[in-house]
């Protein structure tokens, strides 16, 4: 077909999605009539949009046609549909030695040329960050069953298609200039024993094609172009797992296009293998940074065989380096149990010891996990593994400067704190308004400027704020020891390393968000507007007792009518020892529900889900790219979404 010019540029990038054959079914409905192609394209809106009367929203399941109105269309009857399609054969991480097929015709030091030098999209990627792809895709091919295209008389066969004006597809954004690099995360030149890439199924949706570097560039490139912080606008998301980006050869390249765009903090998640003083002399050019480096551990031996890390000094010698290059830095560890448990943690405590030691801003610990796509055996006793590196931070803790958090920080509250949600430090960052005020470890803020402190997500919020504003102190009380304490905070006063870009609470740490209580303000709304009296509010064994904690303490709950049920589903579909709500997908939902039903022979008026496995792409699709909606769908309970943040600690 004659190709029309669009506006947009010569030079952009060209965003190319295939179509399926012909007969080809695996991933979709055969379309046989004419109806079923309606049928099609209603499911496909359905999917993006909730169809509202008035403020009143609506929900559908079936449709009439005007020439047949005795007959309804039922919708969303053929759930293997969905299930045929996530099962399709794919493979997520494939050989940076791109397949035969992706590679013919590929010049990648040529010029632009022909349009199939450019892979194609992966459209598991596309219906998961911006459905409509997904839905075009999906309409041509239904389309496409019924009619030929023509042009001038003669039937055009065509296999894809493309995005024509990019500028149509620039959306609000927070324009964080992390997610630029992300594009470059691609590969990595390690190979970790505990790497959550090896544990990731096909399914998921966090994928991108597999390309030469010089083919991402010219799409990182294009995305530079739309990508405006001023205007907080930019092209889709469209990023896969997260690899190792200073390894790109072309990150100098990236980096000093997104400092042109922007002044903003970069903060970038690195395996320090490539953290020489010349990348770091690089790096320090193009500050504000803030890297997160895995390290793991100091031991050169131990660092190489928990990481495959060929050069596994070049990462240890980087922290004094960072240092002296006024780059903040993280360092995250993952105790993995590759040695004893005595070793393990003797290990993590001379790694603790060596980052303090070098003026590391925090240090993280995660605790261990697999999904059953890593492992089908018990690897380690997750409690007994978890609850001695919980014991042995809250021994060491006292005895170094920077913060130690664990993650999930739920987990060391559930096991050692009642009550939860407080607002206790457990850390200070070294060089911050909060390290010169005299605050100290342990302190329960109770006080901050004339605002009575009642909870943790009360005190980050108000610290946030102040850390934003231009106010140059601040007086906040303390209770020490039983005796209560006035401090000031002088918020003009800081230096290496805390930094105002990544630091949002002065330099205070605590033990991770804490659950807002306004969470259940808008839970009672729910429950009013559906005028419910039987209700199953689903959540994750991690923050089922925080949450059954502020439900005991609210004033929002006492009719006596009402009946909240808190139900915890397993995290089935990632297995091994995942526990986090957030990695519950839609499927684990319907299958809790279903279970619940049947054990209790009892039918809830309404299921209540947290947004937070829903909004990494604020289309309310899980990590399968599964919408939520499906759970009702296929349940026929009554499910709202109650709106909240994604805990990230």
């Amino acid at each position: 077909m004659k190709e029309k010019k669009t506006a947009s540029s010569k030079s952009d990038y060209i965003f190319r999605y295939k179509l399926n054959e012909i007969g080809d079914q695996r991933e979709e409905r055969f379309c046989t009539s004419r109806s079923e192609l309606l049928k099609n394209q209603i499911e496909n809106i359905l999917n993006m949009v909730i169809l509202c009367n008035g403020s009143t929203e609506l929900k559908i399941d079936g449709f009439k046609l005007l020439n047949d109105r005795d007959y309804i269309q039922k919708l969303f009857d053929s759930p293997e549909t969905f299930n045929s399609k996530i099962n399709e054969p794919d493979t997520l991480f494939p050989s940076l030695a791109l397949h035969k097929k992706e590679t013919e015709g590929y010049d990648p030091e040529g010029e632009r040329g022909d349009a199939s030098q450019y892979s194609l999209q992966h459209l598991k990627n596309a219906a998961f960050y911006e459905p409509t792809i997904e839905y075009i895709k999906r309409q041509l091919d239904s389309i496409l069953r019924l009619i030929d295209l023509e042009y001038k008389g003669e039937v055009v066969s065509v296999d894809g298609f493309r995005l024509k004006d990019l500028s149509q597809w620039v959306e609000e954004s927070c324009c964080d200039p992390a997610d630029m690099l992300g594009y470059l995360a691609t590969r990595c030149n390690c190979n970790c024993v505990f790497c959550y890439n090896k544990g990731y199924p096909s399914s998921l949706a966090l994928v991108s094609p597999s390309r030469f570097p010089k083919e991402e560039f010219e799409e990182i490139k294009t995305r530079l172009r739309y990508f405006s912080p001023k205007r907080g606008t930019n092209l889709f998301t469209s990023l896969g797992a997260c690899k190792e980006p200073f390894i790109h050869p072309y990150f100098k390249e990236v980096l000093e296009g997104i400092r042109k765009r922007t002044d903003r903090l970069i903060r970038v998640a690195t395996n320090g293998s490539t953290l020489t003083k010349e990348t770091i002399d690089f790096l320090s050019r193009y500050k504000p940074l803030h890297l997160d480096v895995a390290l793991h551990s100091s031991s050169t031996v131990l660092r190489q065989r928990l990481m495959g890390d060929k050069n596994p000094e070049i990462a240890i010698n980087s922290l004094p380096l960072l240092r002296k290059a006024g780059i903040v830095f993280d360092i995250v560890i993952v105790p993995w149990p590759l040695i004893t448990e005595e070793e393990m943690l003797e290990d993590m405590e001379k790694t603790i010891a060596y980052a303090n030691e070098n003026s590391v801003r925090l240090i993280q610990i995660s605790l261990p996990g697999y999904t059953k796509y890593f492992s089908n055996k018990e690897l380690f006793k997750h409690d007994l593994t978890w609850k001695a590196i919980t014991e042995k931070i809250r021994d060491v803790r006292s005895k170094y400067e920077a913060p130690i958090v664990i993650r999930p920080a739920v987990y060391e509250e559930n096991l050692f704190l009642d009550p939860k949600n407080k607002a206790e430090v457990i850390g200070i960052v070294k060089g911050s308004p909060a390290a010169y005020s005299g605050l100290e470890m342990g302190d329960l803020i109770t006080k901050i400027g004339s605002n009575l402190i009642r909870n943790r997500p009360q005190a980050r919020g108000l610290l946030s704020i102040l850390q934003r504003s231009e106010i140059n102190t601040v007086i906040i009380e303390v209770l020490r020891n039983g005796e209560n304490k006035e401090l000031s905070l002088d918020l003009k006063s800081f230096i290496y390393p805390y930094s105002k870009g990544a630091d949002t609470h002065l330099g205070i740490v605590f033990m991770g968000t804490g659950l807002k209580t306004g969470y259940l303000e808008s839970l009672r709304e729910i429950i009013r507007n559906k005028k419910a009296k039987r209700v199953l509010l689903l959540t994750s064994v991690l923050i089922r007792p925080l949450l059954e904690q502020n439900l005991r303490e609210s004033p929002f709950f006492g009719d006596e009518d009402l009946h909240i049920d808190i139900g915890v589903p397993s995290n089935a579909f990632f297995g091994g020892n995942i526990c986090m709500g957030d990695l519950l997908v839609v499927q684990d939902y319907i299958d809790y529900i279903k279970d619940y039903i049947k054990s209790n022979d009892i039918y809830p008026d309404l299921v209540v889900i947290p947004s937070s496995p829903f909004n990494l792409n604020g289309w309310g699709r899980d990590l399968t790219g599964r919408v939520y909606l499906d759970i009702e769908r296929e349940t026929g309970i009554p499910t709202e979404i109650l709106g909240c943040n994604t805990i990230y600690d």
